[in-house]
């Protein structure tokens, strides 16, 4: 007969019979031995008894071990909760996210649908970044004509163009007065010698969006006298504002109009004999022949600044030419659909989303704090254009809207959060990263929503030095 493998098991079990068979053999024979030796010594009935073998049982089961190692179940015990419920919170929203793995540490109604406030330029910027590339510049121009004293100002759509010598808001912004100096210049080399530059009608070519579509209904009207936006035309100087150098500048609401004189006069300066000047406004004619241009800061400029400073008509500027460039025609309705369309490409899920504006000062914008949060993940992992986008955000306590924030306790976060600050009626935001204490990075949208005001705004900070605090130890409770 085959002998059976010789495994642990087989062993086992061969033993246990073996045993048995011995105990019950040794017990016949003594019962046996009981007769046969009856009257024999102790001595010599010891010398008949053979000792029976020792038995050894042998198993070659062991702890039975896995066969790919675990990693040990780590629960994460840091609770932020307390931190939420703050009163100045009103109704609190937000998400954290680990950005290198995508997954959702914190959520607190992270798919609520709510107006974002000025967290709605991350959208923008990331819009602008993907569709019209880091080093996209916009020009204004200059044109002749068939008749020698009608020059054509084209407008690029460029709001950072400059009127004044010295430095604007908008650092490195395309000068006025150059544009007219190169004109001029460039028309008095086609001159017989002895003759001068007479320009006596200058047509504002403002066809690139129309220029009556410049507002939004949500907008208050407000927010002109207050600095915070200009009309948004295709052509004006310094954000009209009425101070170039003023960051919170009244604006004068005739945009283009003022950045029509204002080139007259640079025109003059520039040697324009003429002494009148009529400004109209149409369509470059046919035959127009360009003669000068200048350019504004490229895209990753004016992104950066736009977010560092939260510079509202920026915005709405960059928004004009993401429509522009999907074919979308670059008016104020196109604009929401525009940066969407434009944000599809990262495969975040936008249900329910809708965007008025391209700056956040609009109430009739909706977005949730997963899609904020989801977005800024996408950009922290890039290594696209998208990247760029961190280079904007302003940093807690150096610079930015973040400049003088988080203070106090929460000055411990100071350099290690960048983040987009948010304010309108109704909302206060905060979305951004914070490197941790135990030095891992986590992105965050946090939104203070209803009867809220200024007083939110450390609270989001408290929260987010909650998040800085319990770091990979965050909890979901």
């Amino acid at each position: 007969m085959p002998e059976a493998p010789d495994t642990g098991k087989t062993r086992r079990i061969v033993s246990v019979v073996a045993l048995g068979l011995t105990v019950l053999l040794g017990t016949a024979g003594a019962y046996s031995a009981g007769f046969a030796t009856a009257g024999l010594s102790a001595q010599s009935l010891a010398q008949t008894v053979t000792p029976e073998p020792e038995i050894v049982v042998e198993s070659s089961l062991g702890r039975i071990q896995p066969s790919v190692e675990l990693a040990p179940l780590r629960i994460p015990t840091c609770s932020i909760s307390s931190l939420i419920e703050a009163p100045e919170l009103g109704e609190f929203a937000g998400v954290v996210i680990d950005p290198l793995t995508n997954e959702v540490m914190f959520d607190r109604g992270m798919n609520q649908l709510l107006a974002p406030a000025s967290v709605q330029k991350v959208l923008t910027a990331a819009a602008a970044l993907t569709t019209l590339g880091p080093d996209t510049t916009f020009e204004t121009t200059t044109w002749s004509t068939d008749d020698p004293e009608v020059l054509v100002l084209k407008a690029g759509g460029d709001l950072t163009l400059s009127s004044t010598a010295s430095e604007s808001v908008y650092q490195g912004a395309a000068k006025l007065q150059d544009l007219a100096e190169k004109t001029i210049g460039a028309l008095e080399a086609g001159l017989p010698e002895g003759e001068r530059v007479t320009v006596r009608e200058l047509v504002v070519d403002a066809s690139l969006w129309d220029a009556d579509d410049d507002w939004r209904d949500a907008w208050a009207s407000s927010a002109r006298s207050n600095g915070y936006i200009s009309r948004i035309t295709p052509l004006q100087i310094d954000g009209d504002r009425f101070n170039p150098a003023g960051v919170l500048s009244q604006r004068s609401g005739e945009p283009m109009p003022r950045a029509a004189s204002s080139f007259v006069s640079a025109l003059r300066q520039a040697g324009n004999v003429a002494r009148f000047v009529n400004i109209t406004y149409a369509p470059s004619p046919e035959g127009a022949v360009r003669v000068a241009s200048v350019s504004s800061q490229p895209v990753s400029s004016l992104v950066s600044y736009m977010l560092k400073e939260s510079d509202n008509t920026l915005a709405e500027m960059l928004g004009r030419h993401v429509s522009l460039a999907l074919g979308l025609g670059g008016t104020g309705d196109s604009v929401g659909e525009a940066l969407l369309v434009s944000l599809a490409i990262y495969g975040i899920p936008d249900d329910g989303l809708s965007l008025d504006d391209a700056s956040g000062l609009s109430s009739l914008n909706r977005v949730t704090p997963d899609f904020v949060g989801s977005l800024l993940a996408e950009a922290y992992r890039s290594d696209s254009d998208l990247a760029l986008l961190a280079e904007g955000l302003p940093v807690a306590g150096v610079d930015g809207s973040l400049d003088d924030r988080f203070t106090g306790e929460n000055a411990i976060a100071q350099g290690l959060v960048l983040a987009k600050t948010g304010s309108i009626q109704g909302t206060r935001s905060l979305a951004g990263w914070v490197t941790t204490d135990d030095t891992n990075d986590l992105v965050f949208a946090f939104f203070a929503t209803g009867e809220v005001t200024d007083t939110a705004r450390e609270a989001l900070e408290i929260v987010v030095t909650g998040v800085f605090a319990c770091g990979s130890n965050l909890a979901d409770f």
